[in-house]
């Protein structure tokens, strides 16, 4: 056999010895509970006889010894009624590691090695042949399935010899196993980076060609344009969820690690996961794997008490940790938590006092919230002493620190006495992501759309409300104080900012807002990060680069690193008690409204609430199914509604989406997508978006028309709020009917 065939059959046992062991450490840990599956003690050995049976076909004497010693005990706790002890589950896990060991041994060597394993292999040796301390007629745990026994009723009729037996148990595992994995294929990593990374610069030349639509007249080729966008979205969307992973791939080992903590701290801990087939990029999953994995050392080390004090306080022996999973808004949300002791607050200022980190002034003056974050800064340990488990301060800030990396955030909420609960959000992928191309200064920058919150223009009257508070600039946008960042003089730009409008654009930064101040706002598109040079990565401000649509390097803006920048973080905490107080004056009749430009210019307005996005495209994007005008967007085929349509009967005035209109392909439509039910997801054409305002409607007057809730006064003219579910009936009723069956 040629060499390099060997190496492919060493890659390949590695890959299915490493999967089968992941599932042998999972069973393992079931085994030792109470209501156990009955199928795990034989999906271990099964695992682990077809991992003998693959040492056979390859020059590895050791790993086949150790795992025919591991299959013999299994093969007496699936043929005789043994306990399963503490004793047993602890060696079948060394017997784990051990095989991880050698495995990780012909890795990277190529051999496994001439280390010796007969302590191990008497030890599986000697528990296989003691005799069973507690008999039990009918066990659920050890019970057999039918397939199983159907195994061994046809080998009785053999006289081979156990030869036979095990070539016949092989032999019915692969037919049964042949069926589900004809369903996939293993692919090398590298190969879906490189399908990856060229899907990239696909999207980065689809941006190109359409940046020239609009400058030719030519309809064929802005069809084939748009075409060429609906694909390459679909292509980009399909080949992203190549990499992404189920949580799981982490979560499949903290039973283990509970487990041996456990052990090591002297409590009794069970674990509890909710969620584990939510999926996320394989680049996140890999920079997340140990922050998740010290939180669960901290939950365990720190919070779950100890056996005697749990029953003193009233709580079950057993403690609970808990992993939940989720997806919302866009992003994944991980909790993790323990019924723990809590965070006692006077506890850790008083550590950390002492350790230097606070003054006496500082701890004194912190906010709960400020508090229980004590424990993410460096150096930062409640352990009087290090031990193998903690002390060294170093945990939560690698937790921190590698979460915000990522654009993540992390939260405690902690009730002493109850448990805490740590709460992540991460973003689903970081290779291709949505972002506002802003400019300043002559150059372009990009904001990730996660942490956008809203775009601020002010004109005239209204940059008089941007004030000086302790040395901050800040604008009152609907009576919250918003701290302004000027972003030419972050990068000491030489521009002067327009001294008649400003354009600010909102970001969310933890649980607090702070306003850019840019000299345009271009658009939002899919953007291709790209990482920074080595002269770059140091510079905080950024988290890398991308290529615009026409040519350019646009860099991205780190929301978070630009916050401590600057100094935001501290300067927000003197305005909390401003904002404070200013809330206590807003009356409770305000509602955010969002103004737009309806048919005949009539000034309209609907709950900002209710609208889920902002919209424009070419008319050309606008198809048709039956009578229904639709749109594909983000994955959803959304119906449109033109207000024309409803309001604009029996005038002679062109719809926005008639055959003429479509006609003319370089014509852009404004679209507002709204979700008026969780079922239902609407596109409005509008002829212009005006403004988003927050106004206490004080003044109502009574519907002019179908389709019309009330009329009010809004920034001093007449506004016609929408009835969105009688438009929606008036356009379309079975769309109606649709929502009520969802």
């Amino acid at each position: 056999m040629e060499l390099n065939e060997i190496d492919d059959d060493i890659e390949a046992f590695l890959v299915e010895s490493y999967e089968n062991l992941n599932q042998i450490e999972r069973d393992i840990i079931e085994l030792e509970k109470a209501s156990a599956d009955s199928e795990a003690l034989v999906r271990i050995y099964r695992s682990l006889h077809t991992l003998k049976g693959n040492c056979g076909f390859l020059p590895f004497p050791n790993l086949e010894s150790v795992a025919h010693a591991g299959e013999n005990l299994l093969s007496c706790l699936r043929d005789r009624p043994h306990a399963i002890t503490p004793d047993i589950i602890s060696t079948l896990l060394q017997t784990v590691d051990t095989i991880r060991q050698i495995l990780s041994q012909i890795e990277t060597t190529k051999h496994e090695g001439d280390r010796n394993y007969s302590a191990l292999i008497g030890t599986l040796t000697q528990l296989s042949e003691t005799e069973p301390a507690v008999k039990v007629s009918q066990s659920p745990l050890l019970a057999v399935n039918t397939q199983t026994l159907q195994i061994e009723a046809v080998a009785q009729r053999y006289t081979a010899g156990s030869e036979s037996v095990e070539f016949l148990n092989h032999e019915l595992t692969e037919t049964l196993m042949t069926t589900a994995e004809s369903a996939y294929i293993r692919v090398n990593v590298n190969l879906l980076d490189q399908m990856i990374n060229l899907v990239g610069e696909l999207v980065l030349a689809r941006n190109q060609i359409i940046r020239f639509s609009p400058k030719f007249k030519d309809n064929s080729f802005a069809a084939t344009c748009q075409r060429l966008n609906l694909l390459t979205s679909e292509l980009q969307e399909r080949v992203m969820k190549t990499r992404l992973q189920p949580i799981s791939s982490i979560w499949q080992k903290f039973p283990r690690v509970t487990r041996d903590l456990a052990i090591a701290s002297g409590k009794q801990v069970e674990v509890e996961m909710e969620g584990a087939d939510t999926e996320l990029d394989k680049s996140i999953i890999e920079t997340i794997k140990d922050p998740l994995t010290h939180l669960v050392r901290n939950c365990i080390d720190h919070g779950i008490e100890l056996p005697a004090e749990r029953v003193a306080c009233g709580k079950p022996i057993l403690g609970r940790l808990f992993l939940r999973a989720f997806h919302e808004s866009g992003k994944v949300n991980i909790e993790i938590g323990d019924d723990g002791r809590g965070l006692n607050l006077e506890r850790l200022k008083a550590r950390s006092q002492q350790l230097g980190l606070v003054s006496a002034v500082q701890a004194a003056t912190m906010s709960e919230s400020e508090a229980m974050n004590l424990i993410f800064l460096s150096g930062f340990s409640t352990a009087e002493q290090v031990t193998h488990l903690s002390g060294r301060g170093v945990g939560m800030d690698i937790v921190k620190s590698n979460i915000e990396k990522i654009n993540g955030t992390v939260e405690i909420h902690s009730q002493q006495g109850q448990g805490t609960t740590f709460k992540i959000k991460i973003p689903l992928t970081l290779a291709i992501i949505p972002a506002l191309i802003v400019s300043s200064g002559g150059d372009r920058y990009a904001i990730s759309q996660a942490s956008l919150q809203e775009l601020v223009r002010l004109e005239a009257q209204a940059l008089k409300r941007i004030e000086m508070l302790y040395d901050v600039p800040v604008y009152r946008l609907r009576g919250n104080l918003v701290p302004l960042v000027y972003l030419n003089q972050v990068f000491h730009q030489d521009s002067v900012t327009n001294l008649e409008t400003l354009s600010l654009v909102i970001v969310q930064v933890d649980n607090y807002r702070f306003g850019l101040v840019v000299d345009t706002i271009e658009d939002i598109q899919d953007i291709v990060v790209k990482p920074l040079g080595k002269q770059l990565k140091a510079l905080s401000l950024f988290a890398g680069a991308t290529i615009l649509g026409d040519g350019t390097v646009a860099l991205i803006i780190d929301v978070v690193g630009l916050a401590n920048r600057t100094g935001i973080t501290a300067k927000q905490k003197q305005l909390l008690s401003e904002n404070g107080a200013n809330s206590q004056e807003q009356t409770a009749d305000h509602q955010t409204i969002l103004l737009f430009e309806g048919p005949q210019g009539a000034r309209m307005g609907i709950p900002l609430a209710i609208a889920f996005r902002l919209e424009e495209i070419l008319a050309s994007a606008v198809e048709k199914v039956g009578n229904q005008d639709v749109l594909q967007s983000y994955g959803q085929i959304i119906p449109l509604i033109d207000l024309h349509k409803i309001f604009a009967v029996g005038v002679a005035q062109r719809n926005h989406l008639n055959d003429q209109a479509l006609a003319t392909v370089a014509e852009m439509l404004q679209i507002i997508i709204i979700s008026p039910y969780a079922e239902l997801s609407i596109g409005l054409v509008v002829d212009r978006i005006l403004d988003i305002v927050e106004e206490p409607l004080t003044i109502k007057g009574i519907p002019s028309r179908p389709g019309v809730l009330f009329c009010a006064v809004i920034q001093g003219q007449i506004t016609e709020i929408l009835d969105i579910e009688t438009v929606i009936r008036i356009a379309n009723p079975h769309l109606l009917q649709l929502a009520s069956h969802g």
